[in-house]
């Protein structure tokens, strides 16, 4: 795993640890999101250490409510896959 993987599954490990943010989102330039969404992984993913990838519109990534229902995109086993998969932390 080269140095700049390392550091992002560096900072998911952390996020997952203290909850911090609470909903971690990702560049929008992996090949699985559609344009004009915003990928991310919801609260209670974070606080059930699930590691599904989900998007919702731009102006839906405030609500509470929107998120926790978006549409999973893709799942991992482990951060390390979500990591390998190429998704960055925005």
């Amino acid at each position: 795993m080269d140095e700049a993987k390392k550091q992002q599954l560096e900072w998911l490990q952390k996020i997952f640890e203290t909850w911090m943010p609470p909903k971690p989102a990702f560049k929008p330039y992996h090949e699985s999101v559609p344009e004009g969404m915003v990928p991310y992984i919801s609260v209670s993913d974070v606080h059930d250490y699930k590691y599904n990838i989900r998007v919702v519109p731009v102006e839906d990534f405030d609500s509470y409510e929107k998120t926790e229902a978006g549409k999973i995109i893709a799942h991992y086993e482990s951060l390390e896959d979500l990591v390998e998969d190429g998704w960055r932390l925005d």
